[in-house]
């Protein structure tokens, strides 16, 4: 039964993986509909308000007094995956999840600044139907890392600005499987054998396994510059430090009657007439067997990530952006899991590999009180092929975003945002990989994937 929970292992870390990605994947960039508009642009000149605190931390000089940010990016993603043998379509069914973000930074004077910003990088999911076979790696799973940012910044020079702070990450995760006795080692068999030989189907649903890790906290560091050398031009640049979060979980099981009976001596029942499989199962889940309820732990490390960009202003009232952004994957190789009831942890081999993406906005304030923008964005995929599945059918995106700001009041403001996710299609597959299976062999259909995402922010400046 340690196969079984090597599966569960496998699905557990794939995805805390999932929500670890930033700008790949299952991570999100859109921290205030301003920037958002922008396609992310903005390292060499964050918007007006304070959701600088997480696009380049320098940009909180040059204002006096408070600047309150608030507001949240509706996410309603959809795709399928259709079956290269069967043709059949299953489609994803996630609900419409909303992310909040929270900015407040108060300027001293035209010098010092400081803020705190709390937002959610990393808080997608994925919902299949129990009809699709990748239930078996995973059918209803919720990643969420939210994330406490304070910050200051200083100008020491007239054209120099420069920001740095903490980020301070606190993680969860959700996942839920179905496991299937056909993949099930044989007690006392030769190594290899699995219940499927000796006659037991595909699919055969046998337990629901349920796994849960909170309490996941690391903490690293973040540092900006802005440099202006006139009017019409800036130069930006931000670091975010690599943080490893430690997550403490539980398996808990479910048994699922598969009405199944093995006749007389069958390898899994030695010694024994026709018995019920689910009277084998359901002594496996005593206490200390392989299906008990048990905690489960693993170290994931959040990658570092850079952060370059140019703005130019052909005239005072537009703003021409462009960003590139490059994020250290392959510090994320192999994950180890551990379950209380195996006595070895089990190494998953990730092989992520660096990701580049390219951002380009554009910013019109055509009058004082409204503003237009919009943007196009480009970007690499982080997991390799043999990682490609239910939990993380991710690709190559190209996204496209629209949004405009007004102005209410002197003090009271709002920008409005909508963006398209269109990601390639990416072949993967259904299930995790048996001993001795090449994970890139069980690729057996196509993903695809796209997403429509609403931005609001409000900002106050009293």
């Amino acid at each position: 039964m340690r196969r079984y929970l090597v599966a569960v292992a496998g699905a557990l870390a794939y995805g805390i993986a999932a929500s670890s990605l930033t700008a790949q994947g299952f991570g999100l960039y859109e921290h205030g509909s301003c920037v958002m508009a922008r396609a992310g642009a903005g390292v060499a000149a964050p918007c007006d308000d304070a959701s600088g605190i997480f696009i380049n931390p320098a940009g909180l000089t040059d204002r006096r007094g408070w600047t309150f940010t608030a507001g949240a990016t509706i996410i309603s993603a959809f795709g399928d995956f259709t079956n290269d043998t069967t043709g059949v379509q299953s489609e994803l069914g996630n609900d419409p999840i909303t992310v909040p973000h929270v900015y407040i930074a108060y300027g001293f004077d035209d010098r010092w600044a400081a803020g705190v910003g709390l937002f959610v990088p990393y808080g997608l999911g994925t919902r299949w139907p129990l009809s699709f076979e990748g239930r078996f790696a995973g059918y209803d799973n919720d990643l969420r890392t939210v994330y406490v940012q304070p910050t200051l910044s200083v100008k020491p020079h007239p054209m120099v600005a420069l920001g740095f702070g903490l980020d301070v990450a606190i993680g969860e995760v959700e996942l839920n499987q179905r496991l299937d006795f056909f993949d099930q080692a044989v007690p006392g068999a030769p190594p290899g054998v699995i219940a499927g030989q000796l006659g037991i189907p595909r699919n055969t649903e046998f337990m629901d396994a349920r796994l849960t890790a909170s309490g996941a906290t690391g903490i690293g560091a973040h540092v900006g510059v802005l440099f202006e050398p006139t009017e019409q031009i800036s130069l930006g640049a931000r670091y975010i430090t690599r943080i490893t979060l430690d997550y403490d979980g539980e398996a808990q099981f479910r048994q699922i009657e598969t009405g199944l009976i093995l006749p007389a001596d069958n390898p899994l029942a030695p010694g024994m007439g026709p018995v019920p499989l689910d009277a084998i199962v359901l002594g496996l889940m005593a206490p200390g067997g392989p299906f008990a309820n048990q905690p489960a732990s693993t170290s994931i490390t959040m990658p570092d990530q850079f952060v370059a960009g140019i703005a130019i202003k052909p005239t005072p009232e537009l703003t021409l952006l462009a960003d590139w952004q490059w994020v250290h994957w392959t510090v994320l190789d192999t994950i180890a899991l551990s379950f209380d009831n195996v006595a070895t942890p089990t190494s998953l081999p990730q092989n992520y590999h660096n990701t580049n993406g390219i951002r380009l906005g554009v910013d019109w304030r055509a009058t004082d009180r409204w503003s237009f923008r919009g943007g196009v964005l480009t970007h690499t995929e982080a997991s390799p092929a043999e990682t490609v599945t239910p939990l993380l059918p991710e690709s190559d995106r190209n996204e496209f975003t629209l949004g405009v700001g007004v102005r209410f009041t002197r003090q009271f403001a709002g920008n409005f945002t909508y963006q398209f996710v269109a990601q390639n299609d990416r072949r993967g597959r259904m299930r995790n990989p048996l001993p001795g299976e090449d994970p890139i062999d069980l690729n057996a259909g196509v993903y695809e994937f796209a997403g429509h995402l609403f931005g609001i922010s409000l900002t106050w400046k009293p």
